[in-house]
């Protein structure tokens, strides 16, 4: 299930219903874990997509730093067990979603903020 509004995406794994989400600080944390920009890290997972070269590094790291929003504590090695028993396919596909749901859409018509008059 998924809560567009604010990005959280929940997944049951082991009987357990779990949440993810990559805000701002869930990219902050997958950046200085991946030691690459957002940017840098949308472009290997846009190229993971369209090679099937999959990256289980990446992968585990986008996993934890989205768990990190409702489980702080949950490490790298927890993370690459939750996936393994859901299943790496279920994993890469539940990932995405995690992936979709943090990057909103700009919808039509929205533009740049109307500039506010600076009172004197």
């Amino acid at each position: 299930m998924t809560n567009n509004v604010r990005g959280v995406v929940t997944h049951e794994i082991d009987g357990k219903t779990l949440s993810f989400r990559l805000g701002a600080n869930e990219w902050c944390e997958l950046e200085d874990d991946l030691g690459k920009s957002t940017g840098a890290i949308i472009k290997d997972l846009e190229r993971v997509v369209a090679t099937e070269a999959v990256d289980f590094r990446m992968f585990r790291s986008i996993f934890r730093a989205a768990l990190s929003f409702s489980r702080p504590e949950v490490t790298a090695k927890d993370s690459g067990e939750l996936m393994s028993a859901i299943g790496l396919e279920e994993a890469g596909l539940l990932i995405a979603k995690i992936v979709q749901a943090g990057m909103p859409e700009v919808k039509a018509g929205a533009g740049k903020p109307k500039r506010v008059a600076r009172s004197r």
